[in-house]
């Protein structure tokens, strides 16, 4: 039952006055401030407190400063403060007065230890007695739990003196905090992720994960079962129609129907905007590297420090060292995305020659489980329909490109394999007859000339001398994060069709290959509103034209790229020697992460140019959207 919710509103924090200084050539700004004591607002037992620890921002003969000198500004620090014990959901906000002149795009919004942002880049909020307002975080408070803050504003280093628009200007603003009864008692959330926390809804059961033999277990939402700053990832589970958990908790494996894994909404700083010539093998040399990330649930915008996705082929106002959100969290307007644990599975299928022989819209028929066959041999179209239908509730969807994309950074960040300078490729998934969950035995071998080709037994449940079940702790290494909580068979396994696919020729229309669309059922009539279900590429004749990447979706980014004859004729990125084919008009669909034993071209960063029809070794991967 939907509770009626109720809303308090405390005008808090400092005052930040900027105001005129003569100078002997022109006139910047300076600013006093002041404000003491605790404002505070009660409304029955709902009441929320805003403590300040340091005086307001106080700047003299402010004017343009780099993001260097702006650490060495006393910020102002305030805490928010439940003080009662029902849990609530809160937004801090910068109140923008009505008397203030200076532009919001000249003014540089530092919070914690977070990014820099521009003011105006921030979502912008409406708020009373304020002519505008922005938000800077938002978060649950549990009952008598508080949350420290710390606040830097200054002139941006892009501002300058020739700028008459910066000059003889005011800006005052207010710290603001909107309050909102939490309809849930306590939640637990993570302030790494700056509010980007997994949706829990409906039949998603939160659970932990035993890092010894992968019991599952439920997890209680009102302490911590997920950290993302120690690699640790939410998961949640899909039970069976009738599951049951136990009393203490356990879920057991026969009770569970899927897993999934939370990717948190988050931007990323840009490191190449694609070297695309193709290198000799004498010249490749290893250019991967750890990928910053910021959690957060706003959406970059276009201005010196940031930019918005472009589209396939284009730059847009991008650069080198931007930061960006990827087009996978703008689609759906959520703070976040779920991301099937595991390739998709048939249910009771009991051999891999019998997971190739339904290729049908079954949605009844999905199971996300290891040490099951991954379902393959299907086209593009029924993995599609069999996706959306699987979990409508939760908005599921094959996965797209982007979204893959969005996986493969994170884990190749200081969240997932990287630990200082030293970030580790996720191991493949050598399983002979497509077994979920599994992991090689052994570290591949680095370098052009290595191949991961390993000889895998085809027996199950048990260990291999080559491949390793994933219920033995040593599997873990085939994870994004290096351990149970990542997710799994994003190297090697099945190849797995991501829902990507180019223009037609002259870039109208679309490129079906074999995948059974046509423009009429692409998706639903091609309808504008279903385009969030898929990524569009701009047409090619060749598989080569790296430049018609999407940012952010681990492709072209990874240049350059080596053109590399061995046993077969090759093109790898340098990310990891990964297999780098794009998408063109003869295979319009893009797979990723290659196949199980492909030698040096299985990986995470793996991509390639399909058809989009029937392959015996095509999988596929769902993703909720909630």
């Amino acid at each position: 039952m939907k509770k009626k919710e109720r809303v308090i509103y405390s005008v808090v924090g400092g005052l930040l006055l900027l105001t005129l200084i003569i100078g002997s050539s022109f006139a910047w700004w300076t600013s006093t401030a002041e404000q003491s004591g605790i404002n505070q607002i009660t409304s029955t037992c709902l009441k929320v407190s805003l403590n300040e620890e340091k005086d307001a921002i106080h700047l003299e003969k402010a004017y343009p400063i780099t993001d260097e000198e702006a650490q060495d500004l006393t910020p102002f620090t305030f805490k928010v403060e439940n003080t009662c014990d029902t849990s609530i959901n809160y937004t801090v906000n910068l109140g923008i007065s009505d008397s203030s002149t200076l532009k919001e795009e000249y003014i540089a919004v530092q919070l914690n230890s977070n990014t820099k942002r521009i003011l105006n880049s921030l979502k912008e909020t409406t708020l009373e007695k304020y002519k505008k307002g922005y938000e800077l975080a938002t978060g649950i408070l549990n009952g008598k739990e508080s949350k420290q803050y710390s606040l830097k504003l200054w002139m941006d280093e892009h501002v300058t003196v020739e700028d008459e628009e910066s000059m003889n200007k005011t800006f005052e603003s207010k710290v603001v905090v909107n309050a909102t009864l939490n309809t849930l008692a306590k939640v637990y959330t993570e302030d790494t992720l700056n509010g980007a926390d997994p949706v829990l809804k409906d039949n998603l059961i939160p659970v932990k994960i035993n890092e010894t033999d992968g019991t599952v277990t439920k997890a209680n939402i009102e302490e911590k079962w997920y950290d993302y700053s120690k690699k640790e990832w939410a998961n949640a589970v899909i039970l069976k129609d009738n599951g049951t958990i136990e009393e203490d908790g356990t879920i057991k494996e026969e009770n569970i129907e899927s897993y999934f894994v939370w990717i948190p909404k988050y931007k990323y700083k840009i490191f190449n905007m694609g070297e695309y010539n193709g290198l000799s093998q004498d010249e490749y040399q290893e250019k991967s590297q750890e990928i910053e990330i910021e959690f957060g649930i706003y959406d970059t915008v276009d201005n010196t420090i940031e930019c918005t996705t472009p589209a396939s082929g284009e730059n847009g106002s991008c650069a080198v060292d931007k930061w960006m959100t990827p087009s996978a969290f703008t689609a759906f307007g959520t703070n976040g995305f779920w991301v099937g644990k595991f390739e998709t599975g048939y249910d009771g299928v009991t051999s891999a020659t019998e997971a190739m022989q339904h290729n049908e819209l079954a949605a009844e028929k999905v199971i996300i489980k290891p040490n099951v066959y991954s379902w393959r041999n299907i086209t593009v179209k029924n993995m599609f329909d069999t996706s959306y239908n699987y979990q409508i509730d939760l908005d599921s969807h094959m996965m797209k490109n982007t979204e893959w994309g969005a996986v493969a950074y994170l884990s190749h960040s200081k969240y997932g394999t990287c630990d200082g300078d030293k970030c580790v490729e996720v191991r493949i998934n050598n399983n002979s007859a497509f077994v979920t969950g599994y992991a090689a035995t052994e570290e591949p071998m680095t370098g052009l000339s290595a191949y991961r080709d390993y000889e895998t037994p085809s027996g199950l449940g048990a260990d291999g001398t080559k491949t390793i079940n994933y219920k033995n702790s040593k599997s873990q290494v085939a994870s994004t994060t290096g351990n149970y909580s990542g997710i799994y068979d994003m190297s090697g396994g099945s190849k797995e069709y991501t829902m990507g696919v180019i223009k037609g020729t002259n870039n109208t229309g679309f490129t079906f290959g074999s995948s059974g669309f046509s423009t009429s059922t692409f998706p639903f009539n091609n309808q504008e509103e279903n385009s969030k279900y898929y990524d569009v590429y701009n047409y090619a004749t060749n598989n080569l034209v790296f430049k018609n990447r999407i940012l952010g979706d681990a492709t072209g980014e990874l240049g350059p790229f080596v053109h590399y004859n061995g046993n077969a004729d090759r093109n790898v990125s340098s990310w990891h020697f990964d297999n780098a084919w794009f998408m063109f008009k003869n295979g319009p669909w893009l797979d990723r992460g290659s196949i199980k034993h492909n030698g040096v071209e299985a990986g995470i960063f793996a991509f390639c140019g399909e058809g989009g029809g029937e392959e015996s070794n095509m999988g596929f991967r769902i993703v909720l959207a909630p």
